[in-house]
C-alpha cells in the first residue's frame, strides 16, 4: 500500500519541481579598476566619509586591497594622518591582506606630474621697406597725441593720424532741388 501511494505522489512532486522559481545568479564582480576609480572620486568628493567608502570597497572586493588602499592615498594627497587611518581601517578590515596592505604603501610613489608643452608662439613682424615713410598729401596735416604720464613705467606710445585740411564749405543753394512725384 505504501509503495503504490509513493508512486501516486511521485508525479505530482515531479512535476512542482518544474513550476519553482529559478536560482537567481550572482551578479558579476566589479572590477579592481573600476571601484578604486569611484572610491577616488568619492573620497575626493566627501573626504570626511573616506573611512565608510574604504570600507565599502575593502567589502566589496577585498582581493584588491592594496589597489584600493593605494587610490585611497592618492585621493588624499599622500597626507600622513590620512594614510595611518587608511592602513588602519584596511588592516581591520581586511587582515588576512595585511602583506598586501603593507606593501602598496612602502611601494607607493607620489603620481608624477607632467608639465604640458609649452605651446609654441608664433611672433610675426611688419616688413617695413627701406624707403622713406610716405609724406602726407596736400591739404593734410598730421597731429600726434601722446597718453598722460599715469605711471613711468608705461613706455610713451605716439599715435599719428592723418586729417584731411578742413575745406571750404560748399554753397548748397546751387544744387537743383528734386520734383515732387504724383
Amino acid at each position: 500500500m505504501r509503495l503504490i501511494s509513493v508512486f501516486c505522489c511521485l508525479p505530482i512532486l515531479v512535476s512542482s519541481l518544474g513550476f519553482a522559481q529559478p536560482v537567481k545568479s550572482t551578479q558579476p564582480q566589479i572590477s579592481c579598476e573600476n571601484l578604486c576609480g569611484e572610491l577616488f572620486n568619492s573620497i575626493r568628493m566627501e573626504p570626511d566619509k573616506m573611512v565608510m567608502r574604504l570600507e565599502e570597497a575593502l567589502v566589496i572586493h577585498e582581493s584588491c586591497a592594496g589597489d584600493i588602499v593605494t587610490a585611497a592615498i592618492d585621493a588624499v594627497n599622500a597626507e600622513p594622518g590620512q594614510v595611518r587611518r587608511i592602513v588602519e581601517t584596511a588592516m581591520d578590515l581586511a587582515p588576512g591582506r595585511a602583506a598586501m596592505i603593507t606593501a602598496a604603501v612602502k611601494n607607493y610613489t607620489t603620481p608624477q606630474v607632467v608639465a604640458a608643452a609649452e605651446e609654441q608662439m608664433e611672433v610675426r613682424r611688419a616688413v617695413v621697406p627701406d624707403a622713406a615713410p610716405p609724406m602726407p598729401m596736400a591739404g593734410e596735416q598730421v597731429m600726434r597725441a601722446e597718453l598722460p604720464l599715469e605711471t613711468r613705467s608705461i613706455p610713451i606710445v605716439e599715435v599719428r593720424r592723418a586729417e584731411p585740411a578742413p575745406e571750404a564749405p560748399m554753397n548748397l543753394m546751387d544744387v537743383p532741388k528734386a520734383k515732387a512725384m504724383h
